[in-house]
């Protein structure tokens, strides 16, 4: 057993063990031991493919692969820092080519469909019968069947895709967590839950922006702290800076996504094209519920002219109601006035504030009730680990 932590099938993950400077080498030795259990299946003879060395094999291949990876990509997305963010895309190509690589192994591919295409494969059922339905569709759908110039061309594709989509991400989740107002003068906080000011002001006090003598309150892009801002606070200027900071996420400066975006579309497009689809969205689409891009356009516009009137209803009686409370024109809403105003009605209807509720939910009662609904309706019994 290796004792790189991310290479650790232990069910209890030692999060603390799982450093940066681990991943590199712990991807690049499951890359290699996922490639070599794939080599073993294209050495097997046609006339000895089963089940167990072509389908379980190649399921059993990329086991270890894809618990480290999700190991990495689950920290990046939890605790992303500069040295995980850079290890993660130091071995980012390498991962997706490999998976890239998979369904375009003309060797593989031969020896599954050789026993998917026999009659012990046709005798499968039930669970295996669909694995192996799935598995061979997966392998259509990403081009097995594409002739070698095609194939290499698909496998540049999702590769550049892969670090063009991750770099979109990034830009996203940087523009986010780098973006702050900080409210110096309270009067600006009226209308906001107190619980969503408390935490503003430790959140100021946590960067140094805050003291006993010059108190503030930082608020950020980051939903538990947009959200009451959007809904409660009374003061516009401050719900519009925050509607157009966010508006604004990953679309200027130096995570300006708007150059990356048409060399995607432009890849997702040749991609398509290369696997017999007029657009991505019927690619995507063709295996799921909608069945093709058109169809799911179809069902967006259906929806639209159905809810129109109730929605023009809707809004006409916000507009109205928020003219009777201001004592102003009627007239649409700004963007950064719809959830403060819709809330308002709620509020003078049915006397419910879903902020009052939020004491009788601390996080233990929370976690207290989902441990006793999963014993309920699964029959488990979870109890809290002794150190």
């Amino acid at each position: 057993m290796s004792d790189n932590p991310f290479l650790s099938p232990e069910f209890e993950v030692r999060w603390s063990q799982h450093t940066a400077d681990k991943i590199v080498p712990a991807i690049r030795q499951a890359l290699a031991d996922a490639q070599e259990a794939i080599d073993v299946i294209t050495r097997v003879p046609l006339d000895e493919v089963t089940y167990k060395n072509t389908f379980t094999a190649l399921e059993q291949s990329t086991e270890k692969l894809n618990l480290a990876w999700s190991k990495v990509t689950h920290l990046q997305s939890v605790a992303d820092a500069p040295e995980l963010r850079e290890a993660h895309n130091a071995v980012l190509a390498e991962v997706s080519g490999f998976f890239a690589r998979i369904p375009l192994n003309p060797e593989l591919w031969t020896r599954l469909r050789a026993f998917a295409e026999s009659d012990a494969g046709r005798a499968m059922t039930g669970i295996h019968r669909r694995f192996i339905d799935e598995t061979v569709a997966d392998f259509k759908e990403a081009g097995a069947d594409l002739s070698d110039e095609k194939r290499k061309r698909l496998e540049e594709i999702q590769g550049e895709l892969a670090q063009l989509t991750q770099k979109y991400s990034e830009h996203v989740l940087d523009a986010t967590n780098g973006w702050e107002v900080v409210v110096r003068d309270e009067s600006r906080l009226a209308g906001i839950p107190a619980q969503a000011r408390d935490t503003a002001k430790r959140n100021a006090v946590a960067k140094g922006l805050s003291s006993a003598e010059s108190p503030a309150w930082r608020f950020t892009l980051h939903q538990p702290s947009q959200e009451p801002v959007m809904v409660y606070a009374e003061d516009e200027s401050l719900r519009r800076e925050m509607w157009e900071a966010a508006t604004q996420v990953g679309a200027s400066g130096a995570h300006d996504n708007r150059p990356l975006v048409p060399r995607i579309l432009a890849l997702r497009q040749e991609e398509s094209s290369l696997l017999g689809h007029a657009h991505f969205a019927d690619k995507v689409l063709k295996r799921r519920m909608a069945g093709s891009g058109q169809r799911a356009l179809d069902f967006v516009t259906d929806l639209q002219v159905k809810a129109a009137e109730a929605f023009k209803t809707e809004c006409d009686e916000l507009e109205q109601f928020k003219a009777r409370q201001t004592g102003g024109q009627i007239g649409p809403l700004k963007a950064w006035e719809v959830s403060y105003w819709s809330e308002k009605p709620r509020l003078e209807r049915y006397d419910f504030d879903e902020e009052i509720l939020r004491p009788y939910f601390p996080m233990n009662r929370v976690i207290s009730g989902l441990f006793d609904l999963a014993g309920r309706v699964f029959g488990l019994k979870i109890v809290e680990r002794e150190a």
